[in-house]
């Protein structure tokens, strides 16, 4: 993902324009860095929404709870910040200003983290990112060989598979994601299984193949007809292949995206909160 290759002053305005229902999974990543300002750091703490934890009694109830990958999150955070892992202070922050008022429950919040950060105030700025496009003619053939390398490593464990139905062909991706887990993939790009379905997607729902573009890289997707939904390439091959999701939300997702315009229409939403499905409605088209 481009935001790795972002700058300190950029990653601090990416942590305030960062759609959090898309999920935190840019700030798993991020929090690591030694570039990430401690200013960075106290702001996307509190859009993490510490004081939400403040109600349960221990973390055996947080576990419980829809957010605890957030919750792991935000401790990971407070354990680098108060043993001055973040060692630039260039970009000030203050939680009072904008998260913390009198009414506030902070009491599983250390010291530390209530406190104005110091460094210059950076305020947020009106910075688009990001945004999405049309895939270029050279773009559109690199999709298309890295679908037929799909329908190759498919065809390694399964020799009759032919691209046509795409219910079948989801079926297929998933058998083999199961065939290979845990073998020495070698020469198998498996991750461009995740452009076979994106494929289906495009064929059976009518998306459209989508780059969602960056001033410092790109990534493709396919996106609905509204542009208010998007699913990114590698991530639901990669979820699956190294078992962190079961194989069959490859299958669950690709039907529960029928005649879906934005997150309202899903029945449910497994998919938002780890990376499968972003909300894209506040990206601009640029039609280049």
């Amino acid at each position: 993902m481009s935001y790795k290759k972002l700058t300190a002053s950029e990653l601090h305005q990416f942590v305030q324009h960062w759609n959090y229902d898309d999920g935190i999974e840019p700030f798993n990543w991020i929090v690591k860095q030694k570039i990430c300002d401690k200013g960075t750091a106290l702001c996307l703490y509190w859009f993490l929404q510490p004081d939400y934890f403040c109600k349960f009694k221990n973390e055996d109830e947080i576990k419980e709870d829809v957010n605890y990958e957030t919750y792991k999150l935000i401790k990971e955070i407070e354990q680098r910040y108060c043993n001055s892992f973040y060692e630039d202070e260039n970009f000030s922050f203050n939680p009072k200003d904008e998260f913390l008022d009198e009414n506030s429950n902070t009491r599983c919040i250390p010291k530390e983290m209530l406190e104005k950060s110091a460094g210059t105030i950076f305020e947020r700025q009106d910075i688009e990112f990001a945004f999405l496009r049309k895939p270029n003619e050279k773009e559109l053939k690199a999709i298309d060989a890295k679908i037929k390398d799909a329908i190759k490593t498919i065809q390694g464990s399964n020799s009759d598979f032919i691209y046509g139905e795409t219910d079948i062909a989801i079926q297929a991706i998933i058998e083999s994601i199961e065939y290979w887990k845990g073998k020495e993939l070698g020469k198998i790009k498996i991750n461009n299984l995740s452009y076979l379905w994106m494929d289906c997607v495009h064929k059976q729902h009518n998306w459209d193949w989508i780059i969602w573009d960056w001033e410092t890289g790109k990534n493709v997707g396919v996106t609905n007809a509204t542009k208010e939904l998007t699913c990114l390439a590698d991530t639901i091959i990669n979820h699956t292949i190294d078992g962190f999701m079961p194989s069959l939300i490859i299958a669950d997702l690709y039907k529960d995206l029928e005649e879906v315009t934005n997150f309202y229409d899903l029945k449910r939403d497994p998919y938002s909160g780890i990376g499968l499905l972003f909300s894209t409605d506040h990206m601009s088209f640029r039609d280049l």
